[in-house]
């Protein structure tokens, strides 16, 4: 028998980190009557199989490149080091539990009501989950993304997606990873450090929205460490041969050459995301959707029905965590703290890839700074360089290399538009240029500025100074 309907001030379909955020926001601060729908485990997809399990592999991967090429140099014998990925799982399982539950208190501090299920709206103003009907005066869609895996080629069944990647219970021998994104190329690098051999394909180039020579130091260090990188290359098909291995016949996009890889224990696609509507009803609701299926908003994250907003990867805009809890947040602020005009600025979004090295980003690159301003307004400086990490090793061809660029607008004082770079340390370099960035910073305001020595971010401070 249904239940009776349950009204919300506001209710959250999705409690990854925007969602959440976002849903305490309202509830803790203004004192709303607020729930949220979410079932499966809280954090959505950051805390359970991306950012945070990520970047515990990540440094787990880093610290065995650095045993494997890098420490020799130091004087230290590694070679005894090994890495028992039980272990690693383990821990890095409980870890991901603990967050679970710190969701979970977050949301009962918040004054938020916590509703497990499914959610899919049965009319533009009502939502449902089992038999249990839920309105509110504003909703907020924040269902986030899943991997794309609506592929046309034999053997798609075989293939797993990048959150397989976190299921695995050792490190497999040889994985083929399929995509040129940051996904792809941060799991094939993890476990190319971690001791696996990794076969990586893309049909075009990597990072596609990457500056073109940041892009060539990647290429670069890649190289360094015997990085099997194959572009203008594809999947045609994909056989089981046995219990638990793969024999994977590659097509060359341009000549149409084939090659046949074997004993491959997992084939890992990693070609992108999509936005995840499935069984959420929205054919319910008048809610608009863009060509790629992702939810319509404006400025304001409005979708096209009063009183229902997104944010997040659910809308395609920039898909990262902090993105969506600043837009929730902001969209809180204006529906419930009367700032109508507020809006969330998705110009200058500082991002990571956590590749080896890492790269980081903000701004625009080169090609895209001379497309919106022309070439002859646009001055770039840069930097090319080896970490001082890598010092003692004499052969500068083995060491790893950094390089630093700035792009610069000349009819602003040489206003800083982008910053784009590849090399160790960036990860944790990146924020403080981002914050100089949102305050209009210039090159010469990096001119003026004494350089702490010896780092990696004093670079910026060098790069061709101009003393006035």
């Amino acid at each position: 028998m249904a239940q009776s309907t349950k009204h919300f001030d506001f209710l959250v379909i999705g409690a990854g980190s925007g969602g959440v955020s976002t849903a305490r926001w309202v509830g803790s601060k203004y004192q709303k009557k607020v729930g949220i729908i979410e079932h499966g485990r809280l954090g959505g997809t950051c805390v359970n199989v991306g950012c945070v399990p990520k970047k515990v592999m990540f440094n787990a991967a880093t610290f065995m490149e650095d045993c494997n090429h890098y420490v020799k140099d130091m004087g230290f014998d590694a070679s005894q080091v090994k890495l028992n990925f039980k272990t690693l799982k383990d821990n890095r399982d409980a870890y991901i539990k603990k967050l679970n539950g710190i969701y979970g208190n977050m949301l009962k501090n918040g004054n938020v009501e916590y509703i497990k299920g499914f959610a899919k709206f049965s009319d533009k103003k009502t939502i449902t989950v089992e038999d249990q009907s839920y309105t509110a005066d504003h909703i907020l869609v924040a269902t986030g993304s899943t991997p794309l895996m609506d592929l046309k080629f034999e053997g798609i069944e075989h293939c797993s997606d990048s959150d397989a990647f976190f299921d695995l219970e050792d490190v497999p021998k040889k994985v083929l990873v399929q995509g040129g994104g940051y996904i792809g190329i941060e799991i094939g690098q993890i476990l190319h450090s971690l001791g696996t051999q990794v076969v990586h394909v893309q049909r075009s180039t990597i990072l596609r929205f990457l500056d073109h020579e940041v892009k060539e130091n990647l290429y670069r260090n890649m190289k360094l460490v015997n990085y099997d990188l194959r572009l203008k290359w594809q999947i045609q098909k994909v056989e089981k041969i046995g219990e638990s291995n793969f024999k994977v016949t590659l097509e060359n996009v341009d000549t149409k050459e084939t090659k046949v890889e074997e004993n491959v224990e997992m084939v890992l696609n990693a070609t992108g995301r999509i936005p995840n509507i499935k069984d959420l009803g929205l054919e319910k609701t008048d809610i608009k959707l863009n060509e790629d299926n992702s939810i319509a908003v404006d400025k304001y994250q409005n979708t096209s029905v009063s009183g229902i907003y997104a944010i997040g990867d659910v809308t395609n805009q920039a898909q990262l965590t902090p993105v969506a809890i600043k837009a929730g947040r902001t969209l809180a602020e204006r529906v419930f703290n009367n700032k109508p005009d507020l809006y969330m600025d998705y110009n200058l979004i500082p991002t990571v890839i956590f590749s080896h090295p890492p790269i980081g980003s903000i701004g625009l690159s080169e090609e895209d700074a001379i497309k919106k301003y022309g070439k002859e307004d646009i001055v770039t400086y840069n930097s090319g360089f080896y970490n001082m990490f890598f010092s003692l090793n004499p052969d500068f061809d083995t060491r790893e290399k950094s390089f630093f660029k700035m792009i610069c607008l000349k009819s602003e004082n040489e206003r800083i538009i982008g910053i784009h770079a590849n090399g160790r340390g960036i990860d944790e370099i990146l924020q403080g240029l981002a914050i100089a960035m949102t305050m209009g910073a210039t090159k010469h305001n990096f001119d003026k500025c004494v350089p702490i020595h010896p780092t990696a971010s004093e670079e910026f401070c060098l790069m061709n100074p101009r003393y006035e």
